[in-house]
């Protein structure tokens, strides 16, 4: 855990740094109300060089991680502990004590008995007994669900996803796993090189919890769309956000929503129009439901165009507002927070597609968080 120059720089800048908009009231009680995040950041929005994870408002207490993390969840036991997987290609998956930045468990692929890497992505079984991570096989690309001990972080066993580039897994209220296959091809000889586009074919699978058997898989009409990240609504139904990987996605021709649901008939695209579809762009960061008293809404981040879009579930399009280099997002007491690898924190109203506050800090923000 560092405790060097930079980081008391960081925590000399942190309260100074605030910058509050569109909140009614004095600057005292909105620098109060500022939330804090279980995230990952890195040390400078424009050159990075060291890596943490922790909370957003404790970062000299942070855990400093060998490389950039991704995911990450607060351990169900409740003993104030959390895990974050690495971000892909990803060697390692640490569980840490959030209060001390302690280490407690740590799992490197080295250690494994096949050659893997980790897709970046995490979840707890419902009984917090185990942890399920994706992976990819070096060889191939298969995707697998990776099965671990949530406590000590041992491998216990691997599942075929039914798929290439696994990204995001979720168990869902019934139980099923849900994994989403991008369909990308990478290999580490060739780093982040995306090596299949004319052959993709991603799906959203879910899986049995218990074995890891495939039970269904469901694909969108254009075989280009990659499936990346998964979120369900308090009422059970399911979406997914997208990555547009055809050769030209911003052309009005290959254009698409960033956004589907889960249907009886399978996966469908939410509504868009031209101009939606210009907004939002071809790459989406994240998603999350939030409930509110207008219903569910799902909230996806669309990265590279630098806007938050939103949906109602039934599909519906609501509205969507600049927010630069967004990505992660999570549900905070019924609200909706963003944030962007600026160092960028938004409360957004999401029903109305409206920024309430905005508080900028000197570091960057990663690709996910949960609430504090």
């Amino acid at each position: 855990m560092a405790t060097d120059l930079l980081r008391r720089r960081l925590l000399t800048a942190l309260p100074a740094g605030l910058i509050l908009a569109h909140l009614p009231g004095t600057a005292l009680a909105a620098l109060a109300a500022e939330p804090a995040l279980l995230t990952c950041w890195a040390d400078s929005p424009t050159h990075p060089r060291r890596f943490f994870a922790g909370r957003s408002n404790d970062i000299a207490r942070a855990l400093e991680l060998p490389a950039r993390g991704h995911e990450l969840a607060w351990h169900p036991s409740g003993d104030g502990s959390a895990v974050v997987a690495a971000r892909r290609p990803g060697r390692f998956l640490q569980r840490w004590d959030v209060a001390s930045g302690h280490r407690l468990a740590e799992f490197d692929v080295y250690d494994a008995d096949e050659d893997i890497r980790l897709e970046g992505h995490l979840n707890f079984s419902r009984d917090g007994r185990l942890l399920f991570a994706t992976e990819s096989e070096l060889i191939n690309g298969h995707g697998r669900v990776g099965v671990y001990d949530a406590r000590t972080l041992q491998r216990l066993a691997a599942w075929p996803t039914g798929g290439i580039g696994p990204h995001a897994l979720m168990q869902l209220a019934d139980g099923r796993i849900a994994v989403a296959n991008g369909g990308v091809l990478t290999l580490p000889e060739t780093g982040r090189l995306k090596r299949n586009l004319d052959t993709l074919d991603p799906t959203l699978a879910l899986l049995d919890p218990e074995h890891g058997r495939v039970l269904a898989q469901y694909r969108l009409p254009d075989p280009w769309m990659s499936v990346r990240h998964i979120a369900q609504a308090a009422d059970g139904r399911i979406a997914v956000s997208l990555q547009n990987e055809a050769l030209d996605a911003a052309d009005t021709v290959n254009a698409r929503p960033l956004f589907a649901l889960l249907a009886d008939e399978g996966l469908r695209y939410g509504s868009a129009t031209p101009e939606v579809l210009a907004a939002c762009g071809g790459y989406a960061g994240d998603i999350v439901a939030i409930d509110g008293p207008k219903g569910p809404v799902f909230a996806v981040s669309c990265s590279v165009a630098g806007t938050l879009a939103l949906w109602q579930a039934d599909g519906n399009f609501i509205g969507h507002l600049p927010t630069p280099g967004v990505c992660a997002l999570t549900a905070s007491r019924g609200g909706l927070l963003a944030t962007g690898d600026g160092g960028d924190l938004w409360s957004i109203a999401a029903h109305e597609a409206r920024a309430q506050a905005h508080w900028p800090h000197p570091f960057a923000f990663d690709n996910h968080a949960r609430p504090a």
